[in-house]
């Protein structure tokens, strides 16, 4: 094996220890990634509702 070959095999290998290591990590925080990002979604649901009952209102009364 010549030596850029070994020295690209390495770093791959080094790659895949750390792309390993990472995927652990995370796996402990998607439980609270997805806790949060529901509370974000439903906050900005509540927001587009919202929006959408003022402009109604502000319609009906226009017609008024």
């Amino acid at each position: 094996m010549s030596r850029s070959r070994s020295f690209n095999r390495f770093h791959r290998y080094l790659a895949r220890q750390k792309r390993h290591g990472l995927k652990a990590v995370l796996a402990q925080f998607r439980d609270q990634g997805e806790t949060f990002c529901k509370t974000l979604n439903q906050t900005h649901a509540k927001a587009e509702r919202l929006a959408k009952r003022e402009i109604a209102l502000e319609l009906q009364d226009a017609e008024a």
